[in-house]
């Protein structure tokens, strides 16, 4: 699958494992790759979240934010409590129970015998594999950037409710890219 990306596309994927290792984070996950696009402005995905002032500080303070639900979108938090649960009151239980970091993000320590990658979490494997259905589905021989953004926003959860927020939908990307085709 990956020599159907373009080089744009490959690069994202590399600010992607950059992003998570400096993080010290465990997996790729799609916090990582939404940064990515995000911090190439040179791709039509990179130039559309820029237009609709998508930013990295936005990102990072949706992912922080979710961390602080359990992992979830506002959206499904706000589901959640409407069927009686309150996932604040959920997270603040177990901070009590376990400890105030119990929750928290914590990179796993994984000895290293040979030059190692991170690897893909279950979602980040699945938003590559939705990127390769959308080029499909458009006809497109080559897995660009932009298939990438629509595997966000068809992902759901905090991606897609982020960038909806900012006025980037599914319906919006996928009629630019089938109008420019």
């Amino acid at each position: 699958m990956f020599e159907k990306f373009t080089s744009a596309t490959r690069q994202a994927v590399v600010r992607a494992v950059r992003e998570a290792e400096q993080h010290g984070a465990p997996e790729i996950t799609e916090e990582h790759l939404l940064l990515a696009l995000v911090d190439d402005p040179t791709t039509a995905a990179g130039r559309l979240l820029a237009a609709h002032e998508v930013r990295r500080d936005a990102v990072t303070t949706a992912y922080q934010q979710a961390r602080r639900l359990g992992g979830l979108s506002e959206s499904d938090a706000e589901s959640l409590r409407e069927l009686g649960i309150d996932v604040r009151d959920v997270v603040a239980n177990i901070e009590r129970s376990l400890g105030a970091d119990a929750l928290a993000d914590r990179p796993r320590r994984r000895r290293r015998f040979f030059k190692s990658h991170i690897p893909f979490s279950t979602n980040g494997k699945r938003l590559l594999e939705a990127t390769l259905r959308e080029a499909v589905e458009l006809g497109d021989r080559r897995i660009g950037a932009e298939h990438l953004l629509l595997a966000l926003l068809i992902g759901g959860g905090v991606a897609a409710e982020l960038l909806e927020r900012r006025g980037i939908t599914y319906r919006s990307v996928r009629a630019s890219l089938v109008n420019a085709a």
